[in-house]
């Protein structure tokens, strides 16, 4: 997460893209990572990166954790 401060500059996209660059620069094929399902803030940050549902899920006592994958 970001600061509230520097939201919807582009900062966490910058961070995204630049360590995703960096993986597949060290051989990398792929991101994994998971959001906390019925968080549309999250989801849509991570579509926007590039990232893509596997339909994996994992249950919590709390919630539901969405994951999803980005090929590099």
């Amino acid at each position: 997460m970001t600061d509230v401060s520097i939201q919807n500059t582009g900062t966490g996209s910058k961070i995204i893209n630049d360590l995703c660059a960096y993986l597949a620069r060290i051989g990398m094929a792929n991101v994994c990572l998971g959001w906390v399902k019925r968080n549309p803030q999250a989801e849509h940050f991570w579509h926007k990166n590039g990232f893509r549902e596997t339909g994996v899920t994992y249950e919590t006592e709390n919630y539901t954790v969405i994951v999803a994958q980005r090929g590099l």
